[in-house]
This record gives C-alpha cells, sequence and structure tokens, in this order.
C-alpha cells in the first residue's frame, strides 16, 4: 500500500507529467507510482481527458464583444475610461500636462535670466 502523501505528489506532478516538464528522477517516481497504483493511474486519465476536452471549449468572441466590455468599463468607471473624446487630441494626459509645466518653467527660467542684469557697472 502506497502512502497518501505519494499520491497526492504525483496527483500535483499530473499537469508537468503530461507536459514532459518534470526533472527525470521525479518523472521516474511518478512513472513507478503509477505502475503500482490503480486509483493513480485512473485519476491521470481522467486528468488527460479533462485537459483534452478543455482544449475544445475555444470559440471566438462575438464581434461586439470589444464594444461592449469598453462600455461596461466606461460605465463603472463613471466616464474615465473609453469615454468620448472632444478634445483634438482626446483627454490631455498628466503627462502632457507635467511636461508643459516643465517646458513652462524652463521658458521663465531663461527668460529671467536674459532680462538680469549680468555684471556690476563701475560706478562714477
Amino acid at each position: 500500500m502506497t502512502a497518501p502523501d505519494s499520491h497526492q505528489r504525483t496527483t500535483e506532478s499530473f499537469s508537468a507529467y503530461l507536459e514532459g516538464d518534470l526533472a527525470p528522477a521525479e518523472r521516474t517516481r511518478v512513472e513507478e507510482h503509477l505502475a503500482t497504483c490503480m486509483q493513480c493511474r485512473v485519476s491521470l486519465e481522467r486528468f488527460r481527458r479533462t485537459v483534452g476536452r478543455l482544449g475544445t471549449l475555444k470559440r471566438t468572441a462575438p464581434g461586439d464583444f470589444l464594444a461592449s466590455v469598453q462600455a461596461q468599463i466606461n460605465r463603472r468607471s463613471r466616464g474615465r475610461f473609453f469615454g468620448k473624446r472632444y478634445l483634438l487630441f482626446g483627454r490631455i494626459p498628466f503627462e502632457w500636462l507635467s511636461l508643459a509645466m516643465i517646458v513652462a518653467m524652463l521658458v521663465y527660467y531663461i527668460v529671467v535670466l536674459q532680462t538680469s542684469p549680468t555684471g556690476v557697472v563701475p560706478g562714477k
């Protein structure tokens, strides 16, 4: 009789075993356990059939799927995402506002430097 932890360890390895991702020593351990344990062989076969059937569930999304998801996001975000864009480039991103402020500060700094006195004029 095999230990319960051996069953659990083997069943947890089914996915990697079927995909060929187990290390050789671990693969050998699983195969030795499967050779002596009818319960795990049956479980492995059920797992194999289940995974095989999952592959047949693939369906293409309906044509309006993306628009429907975007509409739900827009509704739940109260218009923050996927809303109508009224400006030339859509909503102005926060980064653009930050960049505009940095450029404005740079221009101001350059103008102030150009208009400030650059040297000391000796007195008469």
